[in-house]
C-alpha cells in the first residue's frame, strides 16, 4: 500500500507539472491554473466519495455493517491514492496562481 500510494503522488507530481509548462507554454498560464486545479478537485472529490465523507454518521453505520475487509481495505486505498494523487495538481495550481 505504501509503495502504491508513495508511486501515485510521484506520478501526480511529474504529470502535473508536465500538464501546467505544457498548458501553460501553448497558451495561458490561467488555462493550467484551471487544469490542474480542475483535476486536483475531481481527485479529492473522489476520494472522498471513496471515503464517505459525504455522508451521514447512520448511513456509515449501515455501510460498514455489510461491507467485507476486503471491501473496505479497497476503498481506504484508492481514497488515498486518489487524495495523493490531486495534492501534487492542487499545488501546482496554486503555485502558478501565485506566481502569476
Amino acid at each position: 500500500m505504501r509503495n502504491f500510494a508513495i508511486r501515485a503522488f510521484l506520478v501526480g507530481t511529474v504529470l502535473g507539472i508536465v500538464t501546467a509548462l505544457t498548458a501553460g507554454l501553448l497558451s495561458h498560464w490561467e488555462m493550467a491554473i484551471k487544469i490542474t486545479g480542475g483535476i486536483g478537485v475531481v481527485s479529492w472529490l473522489l476520494a472522498g466519495l471513496l471515503s464517505g465523507a459525504f455522508i451521514s454518521g447512520d448511513r456509515t453505520r449501515a455501510n460498514e455493517s455489510i461491507e467485507t475487509a476486503e471491501d473496505k481495505r479497497f476503498r481506504s486505498k484508492f481514497s488515498s491514492v486518489l487524495f495523493l494523487f490531486g495534492l501534487p495538481f492542487l499545488t501546482v495550481a496554486l503555485l502558478i496562481y501565485l506566481l502569476t
